[in-house]
């Protein structure tokens, strides 16, 4: 990961908090939150270009449950997070 350690990246992503990124030249905004329902809510979207473009999205019954669920899908031109890392701008580290 460039401009920050990948596991403080997960850490962050397992805490719900915003955290924006760049994957191939283009933004990517992480935000997590959990609805009255007690259920989770993870997802990622294009920030720039400003595209209301959706790389992923998840609800779950935990944070663990999208945790998982993030670290699994192959969201990053068919690679895991662990597969592209390398290729990640932390911009807000």
């Amino acid at each position: 990961m460039i401009n920050g350690s990948p596991n403080e990246f997960v850490d962050r992503i397992y805490s719900c908090q915003d955290t924006v990124f760049i994957y191939k030249g283009i933004k990517y905004w992480f935000q997590g939150y959990m609805p009255s329902d007690h259920s989770v809510h993870m997802e990622i979207f294009q920030y720039h270009p400003s595209d209301e473009k959706w790389l992923w999205k998840y609800d779950g019954k935990s944070i663990e449950e999208c945790q998982y669920a993030f670290l699994s899908a192959q969201i990053f031109d068919g690679k895991t997070f662990w597969d592209a890392e390398q290729e990640i701008v932390w911009v807000d580290s």
